[in-house]
């Protein structure tokens, strides 16, 4: 058996950690949730030199203080020694920022390794780092690296392998230096005080330290572990200092710690500011706002034309094979229920994951491309005041925006959130923006049955969205990001810098290839289980299992103004939008096959003359409030749940979204027939 390391990855958010673990591990990795957490968990593996290697990608935190669930798992893991050996990776681009993290860490006895990513752009920005300098300077392994460049990962390895084999921990003394400027200070006291205790891999000299800063885990275990004398000594130190005014002085003190090894080993000359004027713009209140819209809309429709070729070879293929497979099976005389089953499921729900993730990939692929050359971090910066007002910040925009494209898609996009709360609260939020083909639907239905008044609908639909958002933020916002955690957008802009495309090609390679094997089940499934709903074998609708369950559940579904056939259609608006009006085609024009509820069927010709004749304006009106806050897709729905990793909470947002449309239903319904 193959020996085994563990290998850490540490840094702040967008440092690389997330590049560097995928080039090492691959598809070699698997995603899950931390024991007794819901924080993400992403491990690895790959092998170099005849050793196996566990890479953990601890999640994405500004230093090593507990204040967020996701800070306490990235703590905990340092903490416990689990790493043979902890990579610390900062944006060598904002040196004097990202080295805060390697300050909170001193003072940890782990074989630590700082790399410094982004050289590339820190070289592009004028800045000049003397890597053998600051390794000198700290005591251990220094790397300047670019993890999107595949060609510096050997350099990289020999690192990794002489940092194992001959394993070294940042030394305190200098920090220590900083942390006591000035002769006798609290920290000396406390440090004294503590003596032998030991907890975890840490010194005293870092408990001290987050006990000035109010740590209220460190508080915890050393409350836990320190006799009763020593322990009051330490609360009577601590009770004597603002516990704000003791994190301020040790911040500080790192920062001096940081500047000395930054102004020693690093030189800059200012370059050319090409991009000023275009930052003056993009930053602005009010200009950054119009020049972002205009960028997501122009970065929409190209998201569009990337998306048509496989949209193009999901809707091609499907006639062709399931021509072939009527062929084939008639030849070898098989029941036609074979070839309606392979041909409905198998090869239609194939084709759909196909077109599907077409675009899913088109949206990761150009959003990771605008956040590549550092366009992202504005136009976030632009939204940040608005987003505010619904707990969460200005990154948010970014999901949001792209869900008019594909909600699936954009569920992806809400992993640039930094906790879990703000992640599920946009994921809230998101659901009720319409993606293109939910649109193209309500406008259809509008225009059906209410002719020149439709305009009047999309405004009203709009003013809706609104609205749902002040809803949903107010039911359940303060539990997911209560008020005393809200705090604003913190962030550098990063310097524009040129994409590296083949790092982003095998990114999205990566994502969309996951999203495609996990949608293709979950839509197999879902299209297997509406098949057996909807088959009949003389094609005949009133034949099937649906056709009688939705009779007997009229009575019900009339009370939010919808006969059967409009909730049956509600209900396959649920596998894809599209659906609901082959699923409307088929039961009230009698046109194409009782499985066309399930799969991308047009509606038909005279749909819009059938419906207008049959259904009364008032359950119109139900059908399309209804319609217009609907679960999204199959495939948004498994995206989300891949995201959140709850059944609870994805079964939540699907029951608010039912109980909100459904309700908006009954609502227009009652309205409609004091109108009409």
């Amino acid at each position: 058996m193959a020996e085994t390391k563990t290998i850490a990855l540490l840094g702040q958010p967008n440092s690389g950690k997330s590049t560097l673990f995928n080039n090492l591990t691959g598809l070699h990795q698997h995603v899950g949730n931390w024991p007794g957490k819901t924080v993400e968990r992403a491990e690895g593996f790959f092998s170099y030199n005849g050793i196996e290697y566990k890479v953990v990608d601890l999640p994405g935190s500004y230093g090593l203080s507990a204040n967020s669930e996701e800070e306490v798992v990235t703590r905990n893991f340092i903490w416990n020694g689990v790493a043979d050996l902890t990579c610390i990776l900062v944006d060598a681009s904002q040196l004097e920022r990202s080295l805060y993290m390697l300050a909170d860490f001193v003072g940890v006895r782990s074989p630590v390794m700082l790399v410094l990513n982004m050289m590339d752009v820190a070289e592009v920005s004028g800045k000049k780092i003397d890597v053998k300098a600051i390794e000198k300077k700290l005591g251990i392994p220094v790397l300047g690296f670019s993890a999107a460049e595949t060609s510096r990962y050997p350099e990289f390895f020999k690192k990794m392998e002489a940092a194992i084999k001959h394993p070294t921990c940042l030394d305190s003394a200098d920090l220590r230096e900083e942390l006591n400027a000035g002769g006798e200070t609290p920290l000396h006291m406390i440090e004294e005080i503590l003596g032998d205790l030991k907890i975890g891999n840490s010194e005293n000299l870092w408990l001290a330290v987050k006990l000035l800063e109010n740590d209220k885990l460190v508080r915890k275990a050393v409350k836990d572990c320190l006799p009763f004398a020593r322990r009051n000594a330490v609360e009577s130190i601590l009770n004597s200092v603002e516990g704000r005014d003791g994190g301020i002085a040790t911040g500080e003190a790192k920062y001096r710690w940081i500047s000395k090894i930054v102004n020693e080993t690093c030189s800059e000359k200012t370059p050319e500011k090409v991009f000023g004027k275009w930052d003056r713009i993009a930053t602005h209140r009010v200009k950054g706002k119009i020049f972002s819209f205009v960028i997501m809309v122009v970065s929409l429709i190209c998201c569009m034309i990337l998306a048509f070729p496989g949209m193009g070879i999901g809707f091609g293929l499907q006639p062709v094979l399931q021509s072939l497979v009527g062929r084939v099976c008639g030849s070898l005389g098989l029941w036609p229920v074979v070839a309606s089953f392979i041909n409905n499921v198998l090869v239609g729900g194939t084709c759909i994951t196909i077109c599907m993730t077409s675009f899913i990939f088109s949206i990761i692929f150009v959003f990771r491309i605008l956040e590549e050359i550092g366009y992202m971090a504005r136009f976030s910066y632009a939204f940040d005041n608005w987003l505010s007002r619904l707990g969460l910040h200005g990154k948010a925009i970014m999901p949001l925006f792209s869900g008019i494209g594909c909600t699936a898609g954009a569920v992806c996009g809400t992993r640039v959130l930094d906790t879990r709360g703000q992640r599920l609260l946009a994921l809230v939020l998101l659901w009720a923006i319409p993606c293109g083909s939910k649109v193209a639907v309500v406008l259809f239905l509008a225009s059906t049955f209410f002719g020149s008044a439709a305009p009047f609908f999309a405004i009203g639909y709009v003013a809706l969205i609104f609205l749902s958002f002040w809803l949903s933020s107010f039911l359940f916002g303060k539990k997911l990001v209560p008020e005393n955690e809200r705090v604003g957008m913190i962030m550098e802009l990063p310097p524009y810098h040129k994409p590296h495309w083949k790092m982003i090609a095998a990114m999205v390679g990566r994502s969309t290839w996951g999203i495609f094997k996990k949608a293709l089940k979950m839509i197999l499934m879902v299209a297997a289980l509406f098949w057996a709903l909807s088959y009949a074998s003389d094609g005949n609708v009133e034949n099937t299992i649906l056709y009688k369950i939705g009779n007997a559940i009229e009575p019900v579904t009339m009370f939010f103004g919808m006969r059967w056939e409009l909730f049956i259609s509600y209900l396959g608006g649920m596998f894809s939008k599209e659906a609901s009006l082959g699923i409307m085609s088929t039961l009230f024009n009698h046109t194409g096959e009782a499985f066309s509820l399930v799969t991308r069927v047009a509606a038909s010709d005279n749909l819009g003359e059938a419906l207008a004749k049959t259904i009364s304006k008032p359950e119109a009106l139900a059908f399309l409030f209804a319609s217009m806050f609907n679960v999204p897709c199959v495939l948004a729905m498994g995206t989300t749940y891949r995201e959140v990793g709850t059944i609870k909470w994805l079964a939540t947002i699907m029951g608010y979204y039912i109980a909100l449309s459904l309700g908006l239903a009954f609502i227009g319904y009652h309205i409609g027939l004091l109108i009409f």
